[in-house]
């Protein structure tokens, strides 16, 4: 029966990992279109519970009831007001994932109780997220709060990795502890750099956004230039990322841990590959909105692989101390 509710955990795990990364395409699609004000209140959306389609369902006098609270302008449009009204509907679906996977973690903390305790941090901290939506709304889209709204679903899924990780059977290796502790290193490194990305993505993110807001999304061609240094730092860097991802990958293919290991260094392999791409055809293309949720779903997955390679070579290296 043990065996059952650890699978069910595991399955619930997985499936609220994987809602979290459609939730990070879905909130930076919502970015990158500027339809993060397409409700301008929170929970509710123009002070509706379900959104309304056409400007004639709203009052007459609510660009200034909303100026009053200290918006600037509100002008409705049903595709931002419905893109922004779906985020928020993926965020609540999340929040019953992971409602689904505490439950489940609850039934196996007798044998597993870091996993249960990870699984309750994943909980809370997709609470956090949910209240940081709020704040988002109120203080009208500020850079540095979307960025953090981004950095607690990273956290999110890392504790959802390292619980299921934790409620598995480590891999069954033999003799491997150097090579384990190595890889471990390689990876440790590896996940270092990625995280160094991604901040350095964040700054060229944020000065994007001042830069959208004051054209009102227009002139796309000029963004590159007027962002300067910070892009080029992040270019240059993204270089390294390649070039370190792509050795750590070979390495994880060589060193036949496990076919597991194996897959994970070919997925990484792929998405560094992919990610620098993208990145590419976003600067030379004048940054097209559906490329930007691409990009930062593709950094949030190589993170998410380098960290669940690094959680299964934990478990390991904790197996092999024991033996």
């Amino acid at each position: 029966m043990n065996d059952k509710q650890v699978r069910h955990f595991v399955l619930a795990a997985w499936v609220t990992i994987v809602a979290v990364y459609v939730l990070i395409v879905v909130g930076s699609s919502v970015r990158a279109t500027g339809a993060g004000m397409g409700c301008p209140d929170w929970p509710t959306c123009f002070g509706q519970m379900i959104p309304p389609t056409t400007e004639a369902q709203l009052p007459p006098n609510y660009q200034e009831i909303y100026r009053d609270r200290g918006y600037a302008e509100v002008r409705f449009n049903p595709v931002k007001t419905w893109t922004e009204f779906f985020n928020r509907l993926t965020g609540v679906t999340i929040g019953f994932l992971a409602m689904w996977t505490l439950w489940a973690g609850w039934r196996i903390r007798q044998t597993h109780k870091t996993s249960f305790y990870l699984a309750l941090t994943a909980f809370l901290l997709i609470g956090f997220n949910g209240w940081l939506g709020k704040v988002v709304v109120s203080s009208n889209l500020h850079p540095v709060i979307i960025t953090t709204h981004m950095v607690a679903s990273l956290l999110v899924v890392a504790s959802l990795i390292l619980a299921l990780v934790k409620a598995q059977l480590p891999l069954q290796l033999v003799n491997q502890r150097s090579l384990v502790r190595r890889s471990q290193a390689w990876l440790l490194i590896g996940l270092t750099l990625t995280l160094i990305q991604i901040g350095l993505g964040v700054q060229v993110r944020e000065q994007i956004d001042v830069i959208a807001l004051g054209t009102d999304y227009h002139d796309r061609a000029h963004w590159v230039a007027q962002v300067g240094q910070p892009v080029f730092i992040h270019v240059l860097f993204a270089l390294v990322i390649v070039v370190y991802n792509w050795w750590l990958a070979k390495q994880l293919l060589q060193s036949q841990l496990s076919q597991t290991v194996v897959r994970m260094g070919r997925g990484l392999m792929l998405l560094v590959l992919t990610e620098l791409s993208v990145g590419v055809l976003l600067a030379v293309a004048n940054f097209p909105a559906f490329l930007q949720p691409v990009h930062l779903v593709l950094a949030g997955l190589v993170f998410g692989v380098q960290f669940y390679v690094m959680s299964l070579l934990l478990s390991v290296r904790h197996s092999l101390s024991e033996t």
